[in-house]
């Protein structure tokens, strides 16, 4: 059986297939060069995202002497154009944080299953770290089907659960993927609405989707480090859909945290203030306007229904200002 790569606790492991034509029943391992067939259990969670493997694709961009490689996900066809969702890492100019290169500077390449393409930038919105690439393709679209972004069921818990990122090798074209658990985490990041999970993700994965073992995509890789943390799929999904209707993103200018991520000493605080804390989100920072911009909410508010919908994440927030 294929002992997989995993990290010192053993919470992620991960495998490379290469596309083809062929049954996925041969898998490479990461730090071997034998062949092995992949143990009954990861062959079946293979299975819940291998209708998704030629969505996948790799994206490296040329410019300022530099070169970043990224993963991405075909997400529309219109007529002879394919629109991939990738990370604006891949365009975001070294050591900075809001400022990315311009598409006549950027000379992008897309490694699909089977073959090397040139591509071009034609969104990047550096707040939400997401950029939308596009490619001439002329074949047939099954053998690059578009993915539909939705959002999770009300029902979904966000509980410790299996998940798995995705990727693509630019060298190989080697489809990659590796397996991790969702954790509730805070990000170190000045970001509340990521999420986390332990996959041990490369570079080359960021941009790439993260699955859960149901066929559910949670999210885009946002940034590597000791754990993995991703861009909920729900902000992703209103963005292409606010994108495609007005060519630009609007910036939420209300940042918060959800109260079941707070410090005891934060929640001590507010057991001071309310007999019994509400559900909701916990207003920290109102970005470059005044309250009366946003409703009257001031930073301390704590913010439990928007439009009649109960708010627990910060996600929520995002996602519903974008609709």
């Amino acid at each position: 059986m294929l002992k997989l790569k995993g990290n010192p606790q053993g919470r992620s492991h991960g495998a490379c297939w290469s596309d083809s034509d062929v049954p996925p029943s041969k898998f490479i391992k990461h730090d071997a060069e034998s062949v092995e067939d992949f143990n009954k259990d990861g062959l079946k969670f293979f299975e819940s995202v291998f209708r998704v493997r030629r969505s996948i694709v790799s994206l490296a961009c040329t410019a300022g002497g530099m070169r970043m490689v990224c993963s991405g996900i075909v997400v529309d066809h219109v007529d002879q154009k394919t629109c991939i969702l990738t990370s604006a890492s891949l365009v975001r100019k070294p050591d900075t944080l809001f400022e990315a290169y311009e598409p006549c500077d950027a000379k992008i390449q897309v490694a699909l299953h089977n073959e090397l393409v040139e591509g071009s930038l034609e969104m990047c919105n550096l707040h939400y770290n997401i950029a939308i690439v596009t490619i001439e393709f002329r074949g047939p679209r099954i053998n690059l089907p578009s993915v539909e972004l939705s959002d999770l069921p009300e029902c979904y818990s966000l509980q410790p659960r299996p998940v798995i990122a995705l990727g693509r090798d630019m060298h190989s074209k080697k489809f990659q993927m590796r397996c991790g658990e969702l954790v509730r985490m805070n990000s170190e990041l000045d970001c509340t609405e990521l999420l986390t999970c332990t996959c041990d993700v490369s570079e080359n994965f960021i941009g790439g989707p993260v699955m859960d073992s149901e066929r559910r995509f949670l999210g885009i890789t946002f940034l590597y480090r000791e754990t993995t943390l991703f861009l909920p799929v729900e902000i992703a999904a209103r963005c292409l859909k606010y994108y495609k209707k007005s060519k630009t993103l609007p910036r939420v200018h209300i940042r918060g945290q959800p109260l079941h991520m707070l410090s005891m000493y934060d929640l001590e605080r507010l057991c001071c203030k309310y007999a019994k804390p509400p559900d909701g989100i916990l207003v920290q920072e109102i970005c470059k306007v005044s309250a009366e911009k946003c409703r009257g909410v001031m930073v301390g508010d704590i913010i439990s229904e928007l439009d009649g919908i109960t708010l627990y994440s910060a996600a929520q927030v995002s996602h519903l200002f974008t609709e």
